[in-house]
């Protein structure tokens, strides 16, 4: 009766410690976490954010954000020049006054490349524009007193038959300041691009 009777509560007593043992090394399923993006309605966003596919397209969009920006600066500065050179190139009207407030009496053609003015003895002749006078005087006997301003961009203005020349050369001269008064021969006018004779109204206002 003594040996049954220990011999049952061994039984007993493995049972438990199995029981107990299976207790402790069994888990419970966790229930999955799952993210949901509400910017774009995606799950799991931040399980799959470091995989390769993913690293690779977010790169992607960096290098193309810098190559835009970068383009779109390039075309930027390209704009920028276009504007300068034809600044540079070109001399609007507004930018040149009449020499002397007279009437054209003859204008720019093939055997005259320049324009006679319909002045008075003693009216006031101005520069067109900023420049440097390259030459003042009346060496050249057909011009009379005669005035030459280099201005900027390779143009020149000449103003001949003055009866008197109140610059000299090497002045530095600014647009619309007096340089001469007109004589009894009427004002002539010319301008040149380099050594290229122009029509001067297409400068003027």
């Amino acid at each position: 009766m003594l040996n049954n009777s220990i011999q049952g509560s061994k039984i007993f007593f493995i049972i438990f410690v199995i029981l107990t043992l299976s207790a402790c090394f069994s888990e419970k399923k966790r229930a999955p976490v799952i993210i949901v993006d509400k910017s774009t309605g995606q799950e799991n966003i931040s399980h799959f954010s470091n995989t390769p596919e993913i690293k690779k397209s977010t790169l992607n969009k960096k290098i193309n954000r810098k190559v835009t920006q970068k383009t779109k600066k390039k075309v930027v500065r390209k704009v920028e020049i276009k504007k300068k050179v034809i600044k540079k190139t070109e001399v609007k009207k507004k930018n040149a006054l009449i020499p002397v407030a007279a009437k054209i009496s003859k204008s720019f053609s093939k055997d005259h490349q320049g324009l006679s003015f319909a002045t008075k003895s003693g009216q006031k002749v101005r520069a067109v524009n900023n420049g440097t006078v390259v030459y003042s005087g009346n060496k050249i006997k057909s011009h009379g007193k005669m005035i030459i301003i280099k201005h900027p961009l390779g143009f020149y203005s000449t103003y001949a038959q003055n009866q008197s020349l109140n610059v000299k050369t090497g002045d530095k001269i600014e647009k619309g300041q007096v340089i001469a008064t007109t004589g009894k021969t009427s004002l002539y006018f010319e301008m040149k691009k380099f050594e290229t004779r122009i029509n001067p109204t297409a400068y003027l206002k």
